[in-house]
């Protein structure tokens, strides 16, 4: 999971970082020991700034690390977190705002009974309550390693190897536990030296090419300790351009050669290190830079046809990354796994012990995937129903091809469009996938890329296009992008990052924030989308985090970040040319959820945009009456049709859920499924008859119920047995019916007029359309409504869509009877009939018998061949019908007091359950009786 990954990734971070001296935290000695005292200096205008300028007492929250000389496990704590406890009160240093020290002697200092040896200790930085707090730059903890004995140590730099450029400088620092003789060596050769010191620097000027080792050595009497520094010493690179014809990343020349090219501005060398120089750094194998000092290429040769070679650019001699443009990764974390689950066939294990971080593969005369179906009709944007689906969660194999073999179920229930959450690479193995990694390969996790390429060949040969969540607006720590240029490992962006901001300019920022005003960002993300689309045929994208992209900078003002932003506008209006100068009917799904203007110019333009009617769904889920008319483009005040109303998305709580959980009970309990069903029925059928493009999340077609934020990121149950649920498979059949329906007549994507009354507890849709004109009206009440005068749009012949039943309208208003939850759908042609057991059997079942005082009787009951029905005083004249459990109308009429009894003849209708139903202007009354 996303959070879960992310903490494996701090907790490397922090032990990178944990073998250092910080700028933030200092200590003298430099070299402290666990038996001496040591004077800790904190800087709380650096790492986080948490405490700085905090005008407050700060305290040291501080733990003795025993397990070893790297572990970050704090094994002794003394003070606890959040209380001013006098003894861990740090001392402000006198004319400084933000300087405080603390000292101690550890092995006195610690509670240590059992004589463990104190290798390092852990600090965090706090204010007396905990409320504010100062880590390192990463936010992570602060650790000072103590010498065990004797000892020197390079204070700069402050890895085991350091590269430089033929002509370049570098001042080496050390220092040591005592009072020593100190000197440096370079390759056995004494080149400083400095009598009884506890510090020693040199500055050395590199003059020829070369790997040297440069050594630090103190000596005190019979006492001796050295530290090495391996250095090399690179050429200049060579400057000549970019062959002709040759692109960013891996430019297949033959089955034999490739070019590799690394966009790096700023940066002075690079080599190429892999399976094919066995990892070696060698001169044959540093890379050429362009005039413009912007672009790293090397042609390598003598590569065999076929074989996948692992391979990583070192630059600068210290940081190693994968090729940002290549389709397959090799991960020193997670591939093991892959590899034990048998996930990727034939999948190379990482190189350990060669490399460290994520790389990259190559492979010539690689065989095309032979697409089949490439001869396939897209549907128009209002016209798609798209199925959001997270390949994880959608089948418990978790794979592109058990996806692939579920295509059918989706083409049963009528779907168009399949929408992919992201499925580029991504960090750790289980993900939503919304922290990207590599943005041209797809994650092994789920299989292949020729496992992709088929699902989407075999979704294109069954009539539906494939919608990629594409995730441009941040990337994560192992991204090369951000390791070219950020704090250690996997830290911030720094300042000269050419595609990324260090500090997110807008709220709900994850990962690392794209500068989308970079040209190297613009071109990435135009490079990105013609990949997928070409390479992959997807059909679109939906755009993840769509208003992020901006440089306009809101803070934490979500407000202020949701305003009409004319530079986002801009940004997406270039994104989205682009597109469409390769791609003309691509999709541009836009997850903008922004102030309207804005979202009514990019669709204007042509875009499409997510409209969340969560909320409103969710309180008519449990009972509330809420106005969804907002999920309709009209009502935005938009000229184009490309809203994508959806009740639910992976980011929000499940309608059936909400109805389950928190349904009312009375006068009609919700949280009864047979009930929940009804309701989400009636949810559902409004839902589609609102015209335009539609989203299902998957499962919401069958009522998925499994609550989001109990684990949010946590993989969710598939739940494929509800469908044996008879009122489940309602609801999933009732989806089916309407899907239909849009995909059959224009009316529910283009009428000519819409008529929405959403507001009250009655609510109706009018459709009109030269081709078939629908009219949809329901009781979202909870009380049956015993005579309401329905507004029909016209006088004539209407049809009853799920019961095909004729009906008649002669005057411009017909007085109905609606239960909870009960609606019609009437067209003014007659339809094909769906099949029976789409709406509930017995609809009153849990609704109690209601009506006047006095005498209500039907009998005999159970009955062969005739009832007689004897009605309430009170109810003088009354209009009566009896349906049956489809809904179906087998006998109405009128009744009078004067006839005394009603006698009904069943001789004509089949054994089963059936509904006497009676109102007048006041009152509604309902008794079930059987036919035998």
């Amino acid at each position: 999971m996303l959070i879960h990954f992310r903490n494996l990734f701090f907790l490397i971070l922090a032990a990178f970082w944990a073998n250092f001296s910080f700028a933030q935290v200092t200590t003298d000695p430099a070299v402290p020991n666990a038996s001496n005292s040591v004077k800790i200096i904190y800087d709380a205008s650096l790492g986080t700034t948490g405490l700085k300028d905090c005008n407050c007492d700060v305290y040291i929250h501080i733990g003795a690390v025993t397990e070893g000389p790297a572990s970050t496990t704090w094994s002794i704590v003394p003070f606890q977190w959040g209380t001013a406890d006098p003894k861990a009160k740090m001392t402000k240093v006198a004319g400084e705002a933000n300087k405080y020290t603390f000292e101690l002697k550890p092995n006195e200092f610690f509670t240590n009974p059992n004589g463990l040896t104190i290798y390092r200790l852990g600090l965090v930085f706090r204010n007396a309550d905990g409320t504010k707090e100062g880590k390192t730059s990463s936010n992570s903890d602060f650790f000072i390693n103590l010498a065990q004995g004797f000892q020197i140590t390079f204070s700069q730099p402050q890895t085991n190897s350091l590269s430089l450029e033929v002509g370049g400088s570098y001042e080496f620092k050390a220092a040591s536990s005592e009072a020593a003789d100190l000197s440096f060596e370079l390759d056995g050769v004494k080149v400083a030296e400095k009598a009884n010191s506890t510090s020693i620097d040199y500055v050395f000027t590199a003059t020829a090419a070369g790997n040297y080792n440069f050594t630090a050595k103190a000596t005190k009497g019979t006492l001796s300790d050295t530290e090495t520094v391996n250095l090399t010493v690179f050429a200049p690179s060579e400057t000549a351009a970019l062959p002709a014809g040759a692109r960013l990343g891996i430019n297949y020349l033959s089955g034999e050669e490739v070019i590799l090219a690394l966009l790096a501005p700023g940066k002075n060398i690079v080599h190429v290190i892999g399976d094919f120089n066995d990892w070696k750094v060698s001169p044959e194998y540093q890379m050429k830079r362009t005039p413009d000092k912007e672009i790293f290429w090397l042609k390598i040769g003598g590569l065999e046809p076929k074989k996948e070679y692992i391979f990583q650019y070192l630059v600068d001699g210290e940081i190693r990354i994968g090729d940002p443009f290549a389709d397959k990764t090799s991960d020193p974390f997670n591939d093991q796994e892959i590899i034990t689950q048998n996930r990727y066939p034939g999948l190379k294990p990482f190189p350990t012990g060669k490399t460290q971080f994520q790389a990259t593969y190559l492979q010539t005369s690689q065989d095309p995937y032979p697409w089949k179906n490439l001869n396939y009709s897209k549907p128009k944007p209002e016209e798609l129903v798209v199925y959001e689906l997270l390949v994880r969660d959608f089948d418990d194999r978790r794979t592109f091809k058990a996806v692939t073999e579920r295509l059918d179920y989706l083409k049963s229930l009528g779907i168009n469009a399949i929408e992919l959450m992201p499925v580029g690479e991504f960090e750790g193995n289980l993900s939503w996938g919304y922290n990207p990694s590599f943005f041209f390969a797809p994650d092994k996790y789920y299989g292949t890329k020729n496992d992709l390429k088929q699902l989407i060949d075999e979704a294109h040969g069954r009539g539906m296009v494939v919608i990629m969540d594409m995730v441009l607006n941040h990337a994560f720590g192992q991204n090369p992008m951000v390791r070219l240029y950020n704090d250690g490992d996997y830290g911030a962006p720094t300042l000269d990052n050419p595609w990324f901001n260090r500090v997110a300019k807008h709220p709900f920022n994850v990962g690392y924030d794209f500068n989308h005003e970079s040209k190297y960002t613009q071109a990435l993300v135009d490079s990105v989308n013609h990949y997928w689309l070409k390479e992959y045929k997807v059909d679109g994208f939906r755009f993840d985090l769509s208003k992020g992209f901006t440089q306009v900078n809101s803070g934490d003002n979500v407000n202020f970040w949701s305003q009409y932003d004319p530079s986002r506008v801009k940004i997406w209006k270039h994104y989205y040319d682009k597109i469409k100068s390769h791609h003309p009917d691509a999709y541009v799904i836009l997850e903008h959820l922004a102030v309207n203007d804005e979202e009514k110019e990019l669709a204007n333009y042509g875009m499409m945009l997510w409209g969340n009617m969560n909320g409103a769904s969710r309180n008519l889920a449990k009972g509330q009456n809420d106005n969804i008319d907002w999920a309709y483009y009209k009502r935005r005040d938009w000229g184009k049709n490309g809203l994508i109303a959806y009740q639910e998305s992976h980011d929000e709580e499940r309608v059936m859920w909400e109805t389950l959980n928190f349904g009312v009970t009375s006068p009609l309990n919700l949280k009864s499924l047979e009930n929940a069903v009804n309701r989400n029925q009636i949810m559902t059928a409004f839902y589609f008859a609102i015209p335009g493009p539609k989203m299902i999340w998957q499962f919401g077609e069958f009522g998925y119920d499994q609550e989001l934020n109990n684990d949010r990121l946590g993989i969710k149950p598939t739940k494929w047995q509800y469908l044996d649920n008879p009122d489940r498979l309602r609801l999933f059949k009732l989806y089916q019916e309407m899907i239909k329906l849009k995909s059959k007549y224009p009316a529910f994507t283009n009428p000519t007029n819409a008529v929405l009354n959403l507001s009250a507890a009655f609510k109706s849709i009018y459709l009109d359309h030269a081709d078939l004109d629908v009219f949809l009206f329901g009781n979202f009440g909870l009380t049956t409504v015993g005579n309401i005068q329905v507004q029909f749009p016209k006088t004539g012949k209407w049809y009853n869509y799920f019961t095909g039943e004729e009906f008649t309208v002669n005057s411009a208003q017909v007085s109905f009877g609606l239960r909870p939850n009960e609606f019609y759908l009437f067209t003014d042609k007659p339809l094909p009939k769906p099949e029976s057991g789409i709406l509930q059997e017995d609809f009153v079942t849990s609704i109690p018998e209601t009506g006047p005082q006095g005498v209500f009787k039907i009998y005999p009951n159970p009955s062969s061949s005739a009832i007689s029905v004897q009605l309430p005083q009170e109810m003088a004249v009354a209009n009566y019908r009896v349906v049956d459990m489809t809904g179906r109308v087998v006998f109405d009429g009128r009744y009078s007091q004067d006839d005394q009894i009603l006698n009904l003849d069943l001789s004509g209708i089949q054994a089963g359950i059936y509904i006497f139903e009676a109102y007048d202007t006041k009152r509604w009354i309902q008794k079930r009786f059987i036919k035998n």
